[in-house]
C-alpha cells in the first residue's frame, strides 16, 4: 500500500492518479478515520495528500497517513492577510489543487460543512461521511452493546491449571 515514489517520479508525465484532498471535523481521530482516507487514497491510485496543516482531527489523521504509507503531502497553512476569510481561502485553494476531495464530518462542525458546500460548487468529485463521534480514540469503529458471554463446556483446559 505505500506510495511507489520511484515509479511515479520515474513516469512523471505519464503519473496515473489524483491528487486526493482531506477535510474533516476536529472531533474524529480515530481508525475509522485513517480506514476512509486508506480505502480511498488506494481506490483513486493518488499521488499526492492535500490538507490543512493548523487542525486536528481528519486534517491530523491524513498527515499521519501521508508520512505511514509515504505519500508526498501538501499543506495549506491559513494567510491571515485575509483576516476572518482566511478558513474559506485556505478551503478554496485546497479544492483547486485536488482532484477529488474526502469529507469526513461529525454531521455538527460548521467548517466541515462549509467546506462541502464549496466542493459541490466546485464540481469536483467527492466522497462524504459522516461518523459519530467516539467516546475512545481507539475505537476502531465497533460498538459492542452485549456483555461477553462463554460457555465454559467450550474449553477443555483448565485455565488455572494453565497458568501454574
Amino acid at each position: 500500500m505505500n506510495f511507489n515514489s520511484r515509479e511515479n517520479y520515474k513516469n512523471r508525465t505519464k503519473a496515473t492518479g489524483c491528487a486526493v484532498a482531506v477535510f474533516g471535523s476536529r472531533t474524529l481521530k480515530d481508525e475509522r478515520v485513517e480506514i476512509i482516507i486508506t480505502e480511498k487514497i488506494k481506490e483513486l491510485n493518488a499521488i499526492k495528500i492535500i490538507t490543512s496543516q493548523e487542525p486536528e482531527g481528519v486534517c491530523e489523521v491524513a498527515q499521519r497517513v501521508a508520512k505511514k504509507y509515504a505519500y508526498p503531502l501538501q499543506l495549506h497553512f491559513l494567510n491571515m492577510q485575509y483576516l476572518r476569510g482566511s478558513f474559506e481561502q485556505r478551503s478554496k485553494e485546497i479544492i483547486a489543487e485536488a482532484d477529488y476531495i474526502i469529507l469526513i464530518h461529525d454531521g455538527k462542525s460548521k467548517g466541515t460543512y462549509n467546506e462541502k458546500i464549496l466542493v459541490e460548487k466546485s464540481g469536483k468529485q467527492f466522497h462524504y461521511e459522516i461518523l459519530e463521534v467516539e467516546k475512545y480514540n481507539r475505537s476502531v469503529g465497533f460498538n459492542i452493546k452485549d456483555d461477553w458471554t462463554y460457555d465454559e463446556k467450550e474449553f477443555d483446559f483448565n485455565i488455572d491449571e494453565e497458568i501454574q
